[in-house]
């Protein structure tokens, strides 16, 4: 039986940032960033109902945030938009920058899938490295998501998007329990289109996935049996998935 998984690189998902000063679009490679990470930031409703033991937990919400950090250069221009907020002390629509996301491990025809939204800038701190001079902060987000297809310049340093779709991304809880007492496994991997996470003591994974239907789930642990065949079916709501993984024998 062949191994179909294949581990998808950090570099395999670049971020790019519209620094035009028109209506016209100029996505340039976000280059010499020392940290590009996202927070999903998930927002919780929690409540104990008088007729069950213990609290409810839902998700209702996310307020996505990007960490950024990187070394100043002459002549970047996306480091020298996101200086001029800074330094400057740009609030509202002058604080908002585009970043189109684009995925190289999900070629489209001649480009590849990419996803865009609109961020304001959330600056944080400079200057503290002895190296060189450093910016750092968050863009946190908002509006919704927009997926397309980009495709590249001959060195991969510009990208060019075309829109398909505004879509909603919707919060899938993976619940993973012992099939015997039904007791949580905590650092299951959940693997959905190639991406794995991790359930946390709960037994809990929150996945944020486009509506559509997933198939070929893998949830996997040391110790049981692995399911491979898992599937999903997220429409316009959250939903709850639970899996019961059986000890290995």
């Amino acid at each position: 039986m062949s191994n179909t998984e294949q581990l998808v690189k950090r570099s395999g998902k670049v971020a790019f940032m519209d620094v035009s000063t028109t209506s016209i679009a100029n996505f340039l490679r976000m280059t010499k960033f020392t940290e590009i990470s996202k927070s999903k930031n998930p927002t919780e409703y929690s409540r104990t109902y008088v007729d069950e033991d213990g609290e409810v937990t839902d998700v209702t919400g996310y307020s996505e945030e990007i960490s950024y950090a990187f070394d100043l250069y002459k002549g970047n221009l996306v480091h020298q938009k996101l200086v001029n907020i800074t330094d400057n002390e740009l609030t509202g629509n002058d604080a908002l920058v585009k970043i189109l996301q684009v995925d190289f491990s999900k070629p489209v025809g001649s480009g590849y899938e990419a996803r865009l939204r609109t961020y304001s800038v959330v600056p944080d701190t400079e200057g503290d490295a002895t190296e060189a001079y450093t910016y750092s902060g968050a863009f946190r987000k908002n509006s919704n998501m927009t997926i397309g297809v980009a495709t590249m310049s001959e060195n991969n340093t510009k990208a060019t998007f075309v829109a398909q779709q505004e879509v909603a991304e919707y919060p899938v809880s993976f619940v993973v329990k012992n099939s015997t007492d039904e007791t949580a496994i905590e650092g299951a991997k959940i693997t959905v289109d190639g991406v794995s996470y991790l359930t946390d003591a709960t037994g809990i994974a929150v996945v944020l996935l486009d509506a559509e239907t997933y198939s070929n789930i893998t949830v996997e642990k040391e110790g049981y049996t692995t399911q491979s065949t898992v599937s999903v079916t997220v429409t316009n709501k959250a939903v709850l998935k639970e899996v019961e993984l059986v000890e290995a024998a």
